[in-house]
């Protein structure tokens, strides 16, 4: 495999997480690709909530506008609740 990179961070509001195994397979999916990573961080805002810190790790082959799209739909599909705000890196 290529050298693996963070490729986006993000994190959801108060009240909603993610699996780090429902993250892995909504970016193998976005990438078509099973050889990625990802990682889940326990981090506050800095306002007394606790949440998490979620970051997708892949090839810079993987970093893409179709690829991030894919991503961001399949993250509003799976928490229609939560407020996502992803960072590309």
């Amino acid at each position: 495999m290529p050298t693996s990179i963070a490729l986006h961070r993000f994190r959801l509001t108060a009240g909603h997480s993610i699996s780090r195994t429902q993250l892995f397979n909504l970016w193998a999916a976005a990438c078509r690709s099973r050889d990625v990573s990802v990682t889940r961080v326990e981090s506050g805002s800095g306002f007394g909530e606790s949440g998490h810190t979620y970051s997708v790790w892949g090839s810079a082959q993987m970093r893409g506008p179709e690829i991030e799209q894919r991503l961001r739909d399949s993250l509003v599909a799976a928490l229609p609740k939560a407020t996502i705000v992803l960072t590309t890196l």
